[in-house]
């Protein structure tokens, strides 16, 4: 393999005894949590650093323009490290304080915000929607076509609840991206979260579509978590992004997360590339071309953060220590089993996606593994995660006590080639652990 420092610029944190100092950042952030040789939690300082030679031999196959990577065991960081570029255009290296577009990264962190309204008792999980956003009292299921060719509906036999909502069970969906056959899916795409209206418009639009199927009967990917980061607001009074910041962000340290960047802080956001019709990594266009440095008109629950590494890494954290971090309790351990276990049919995942997806279930915005031996990655029963469509990628594990984090920024699916980041992710990390007991 080439040489990172001369042929390809790599930042690497060295931990406690690491063999990496010479590509040592030479002014890495704060570190997200306390440092802690691999050795000495049952892993590989060896097959870690291997980890981040196989993401730069990434960025060299063109899988990306870089990668962030942070693997933790038992609350302590045992490997941290930036390959490649931020800005393959402007030479910019990749770094720990690299902002990257979370997208559906964030749909974890309103489930946790609806949480604590639960724990409050604010609301029951199974409360119907329509009693706080009464737009959903009169929802319609989608059950054919007529002979003009537009859709028949019939009323709901139950009401969508907020529980439904958690578990994508809901019949809210998302557009053609995700199933082009269905004869809906082209009202469902014409949702645009981000365009003229109100907060409030864009739900009631929301609303106002068919459903996919019965509220309950079935499992979709939707505009889920947007309408639940809207109920919170309604529901705890406060604006969605304040309630965030004021529960979570800032009692966490999350202190580069929010919906958008300081203007000064334009040049530290991850370029989001696609591929060409040859496969090549290209700037993305649209949306994407420039870093995200206004407010936006809609605070996306299910799609909008903006973050780090490291503060992921603290969320995530707090999950894995049942709800706790730095002294203080976000949820009950009892509430964090709840959200990190399975709540669908088994095959719910495999069927709407296929195959590679049995063995993955899904809970209140995350995704338990709930057979191994079914899934194409490393993995154990009770690991969970929830990726983000630009390749941002994390994991839990409470069996082995690790969390990770790997995040890119590359559009996938638009060009039908399997992303392999996500699978990557959980086969490096596994292969670093010396002792699954420790």
């Amino acid at each position: 393999m080439p040489s990172p420092t001369r042929d390809r610029p790599m930042r690497l944190l060295p931990l406690l005894g690491a063999t990496l100092a010479a590509h040592a950042v030479a002014a890495a952030p704060a570190t997200p949590l306390p440092h802690a040789r691999a050795e000495s939690v049952g892993m590989s300082s060896e097959r870690l650093e291997a980890m981040g030679r196989f993401f730069e031999q990434q960025t060299q196959r063109d899988a990306a323009a870089g990668y962030t990577i942070l693997v933790a065991r038992h609350g302590k960081l045992v490997y941290a490290a930036a390959v490649g570029m931020r800005d393959r255009e402007a030479k910019a290296p990749m770094s720990l304080d690299t902002r990257f577009r979370m997208f559906s990264m964030t749909k974890p962190v309103t489930s946790v915000a609806v949480l604590m309204l639960y724990e409050e008792g604010k609301l029951q999980l199974d409360d119907p929607v329509s009693r706080y956003l009464p737009a959903f009292a009169q929802s319609q299921v989608f059950v054919g076509v007529d002979e003009a060719g537009k859709p028949r509906t019939e009323p709901a036999r139950q009401p969508i609840t907020i529980r439904h909502l958690l578990t994508h069970t809901s019949g809210l969906g998302y557009g053609p991206g995700y199933d082009a056959s269905s004869p809906i899916a082209a009202l469902w795409g014409g949702v645009n979260l981000f365009g003229p209206g109100t907060p409030d418009e864009k739900i009631r639009r929301i609303a106002g579509l068919p459903l996919y199927f019965q509220p309950g009967s079935q499992w979709r990917y939707s505009y889920a978590s947007d309408v639940l980061g809207h109920l919170v607001e309604v529901v705890s009074g406060v604006p969605f992004a304040d309630f965030l910041q004021q529960r979570l962000f800032d009692p966490l340290g999350m202190t580069h997360t929010g919906f958008f960047v300081p203007a000064a802080d334009a040049g530290l956001v991850a370029v989001a590339y696609q591929r060409d019709a040859a496969g090549k990594l290209q700037r993305a266009g649209g949306p994407l071309a420039a870093p995200p440095t206004a407010p936006p008109t809609f605070i996306s629950g299910g799609a909008g953060l903006i973050s780090t590494a490291g503060d992921y890494l603290r969320f995530a954290q707090m999950l894995a220590d049942k709800g706790r971090f730095g002294g203080r309790q976000y949820l009950s351990p009892a509430t964090v089993e709840l959200m990190t276990s399975n709540h669908v049919p088994d095959d719910a995942q495999a069927r709407a996606y296929g195959d590679q997806w049995r063995g993955l279930g899904f809970g209140l915005g995350v995704s338990p593994v709930i057979d191994f031996r079914h899934v194409p990655q490393a993995n154990r029963n009770g690991d969970y995660t929830w990726p983000g469509v630009l390749d941002t990628n994390w994991m839990v594990s409470p069996s082995t006590g690790i969390v990770a984090v790997v995040l890119a920024q590359v559009v996938r699916g638009a060009d039908r080639q399997p992303n392999r980041t996500y699978q990557d992710m959980h086969n490096q990390v596994y292969q670093a652990v010396t002792d699954l007991d420790r």
